[in-house]
């Protein structure tokens, strides 16, 4: 049974990001049956907000040693065989609370004898749902979708798929109700799994 993590960017734990990660969550259940632990990443009780860059992850081997919620949320990471990020885009970005998760994502790297990097997340499978209030050309989505290539090709995972949908604003009704955007969502979700 496949481990999936979903870490949740948004303020808003009902938004648009967040209920389009449910649909997504669906079609995994569809294609497989899942044990799903979901994080919001808005919530996380922290010490710092990010990477403290205190560089204590580098002699522990994939350990963050900071002493807060994300680090002990970052240490189960590579107990997980899917993990999904789903946030909005925020000022031509991906959600600052999503980011400070993800940049204690360090603490998963080190390098090996000849100086490449080796990383537990190169066996997980990511995924990201990212929701913007603009269009693909206008919100900013080339930046997350270039942050997502930079993580991919440094920790050595696969490429990550990304399922976007624009014209999303505060109120989650319209992703809820678009048929077209359920099915793609349903997909992307059974696809994650194939």
């Amino acid at each position: 049974m496949p481990n999936v993590l979903l870490l949740t960017g948004s303020p808003r734990p009902h938004g648009s990001s967040s209920t389009l990660a449910e649909i997504v969550l669906e079609g995994m259940r569809e294609a497989a049956d899942i044990q799903v632990e979901r994080v919001d990443t808005a919530r996380l009780e922290n010490k710092h907000r990010g990477c403290s860059s205190c560089y204590g992850c580098q002699p522990a081997k994939f350990r963050c040693m900071i002493h807060d919620a994300t680090a002990r949320l970052i240490n189960r990471v590579p107990e997980f065989q899917v993990i999904v990020l789903a946030t909005p885009i925020y000022f031509f970005n991906l959600s600052a609370q999503l980011k400070a998760c993800t940049d204690r994502f360090m603490a998963l790297c080190s390098y090996d004898d000849q100086g490449q990097v080796i990383s537990p997340l190169r066996k997980i499978h990511l995924a990201a749902v990212v929701t913007s209030e603009g269009d693909a050309a206008t919100s900013g989505l080339e930046v997350v979708q270039l942050w997502l290539k930079q993580l991919s090709d440094f920790t050595g995972t696969a490429p990550i798929p990304i399922l976007h949908q624009g014209h999303c604003g505060r109120d989650a009704g319209p992703t809820l109700r678009d048929a077209e955007l359920r099915t793609r969502a349903l997909a992307f979700g059974r696809d994650l799994l194939a």
